[in-house]
């Protein structure tokens, strides 16, 4: 699926109210809202090179992401810079070591990687001051685009000569994890305090529900990975504020932070968002609302009851195993409308119909049960 849009802004909550400990965080937290509309740059997005022409010399082709190892060394401008490619879904991250690292979220279309402020493709991870490269780098801009040559992988930047791309090796210990498929269908418990969160790991995606009590209080849903034994969570679906990229280390135990943590396997059907890509139909019987949710294939939704006229919301939607995400960014009434809803998909039925398991307190109350929706 190809990876498009998602947003950030202002500074928001504590990078702490969520349990991550790493020193490495954002430059700041921030509320990621109404940035693609309003033309501000945002620290952290998805960068889409799909408007790339293949312009390639004989013998010569784009690379795909299988020909990128799991670790690659660069030289850029004199300087030495570490790429990390994880489980190949999305997130890549650029280091340079001892100084600080950003990370990337790209469709990677015809071996295109763009990153700067400029495109909104880029989030610095740790804070750096303006005398170093890799600052700078990302203020300015710059695109890198891998091509394989006779089976050898090349880069060139902004359009230079490619080059040879070389591959690393780097040294895994066995007190921490270093591979984001050793995560995928763990739930990870964490308690600090009244604070409970509960992470959920699909292959390159995570849901995170926190509880504060025993009161549901807030959601995330977005790209997760292990780049050089550090765990990069940047969200993309949230119910309020949030940090604009969260990193960790996962202990062999499977432990996150400094809080006391549990985990446990979990099961749940991998539903393919091709499938779920319907016009699907409910009808409230207590209210008289015949309710529609259109889920595109091009990753946005369109729900209404009555025809809009009882409610009425656009935005972005995607899949994780088997739970849906919907973030909002149309509603016909803004002031009560939620950022966004999540929920588990249960008694799926390619085709037929489903039942959404969602988070939504709103009024009109959303459907659980859906089918597809019919025609004369």
């Amino acid at each position: 699926m190809k990876c498009k849009y998602f947003l950030l802004a202002s500074l928001v909550a504590s990078f702490m109210f969520w349990g991550c400990s790493d020193d490495d965080s954002t430059i700041s937290d921030i509320d990621r809202e109404d940035v693609s509309s309003s033309g501000v740059k945002s620290s952290s997005s998805v960068s889409s090179s799909s408007e790339e022409k293949e312009n390639l010399p004989e013998g010569t082709r784009s690379a795909k992401l299988s020909d990128l190892p799991k670790n690659l060394k660069l030289n850029i401008d004199g300087h030495e810079l570490h790429m990390a490619t994880g489980v190949k879904q999305g997130l890549f991250s650029l280091w340079v070591l001892d100084t600080g690292k950003v990370a990337v979220i790209s469709d990677f279309n015809k071996g295109v990687l763009k990153i700067g402020s400029d495109n909104s493709s880029t989030s610095i991870i740790s804070t750096l001051d303006e005398k170093y490269f890799l600052y700078k780098l990302v203020k300015k801009g710059m695109k890198i685009t891998f091509t394989v040559k006779d089976g050898e992988l090349q880069y060139s930047v902004d359009g230079a000569d490619a080059v040879a791309a070389k591959t690393e090796q780097v040294s895994v210990g066995k007190a921490v994890l270093s591979n984001e498929e050793d995560l995928v269908g763990k739930a990870i418990t964490c308690k600090s305090g009244d604070t409970t969160n509960v992470y959920k790991f699909f292959l390159g995606r995570f849901v995170l529900e926190t509880k504060i009590g025993k009161k549901s209080s807030d959601f995330i849903g977005g790209y997760a990975d292990i780049h050089r034994s550090t765990l990069f969570m940047i969200p993309m679906f949230f119910s309020n504020s949030v940090p604009s990229i969260m990193t960790e280390q996962v202990s062999s135990k499977f432990t996150l932070g400094n809080g006391e943590c549990t985990n446990k396997d979990f099961k749940a059907v991998n539903i393919d968002a091709k499938e779920l890509a319907l016009e699907w139909s409910s009808y409230d019987k207590e209210n008289n609302f015949d309710w529609t949710l259109k889920l595109e294939d091009d990753m946005t939704f369109d729900l209404r009851a009555n025809g809009g006229e009882d409610e009425y919301k656009t935005g972005k939607w995607d899949v994780y195993g088997n739970v849906l995400l919907m973030k909002n960014e149309a509603c016909l009434d803004p002031d009560a409308c939620a950022k966004a809803v999540m929920g588990s998909i249960e008694d799926y039925e390619k085709g037929q119909g489903f039942t959404f398991d969602h988070n939504s307190s709103e009024k009109p109350a959303l459907p659980k049960e859906w089918v597809v929706q019919q025609y004369e």
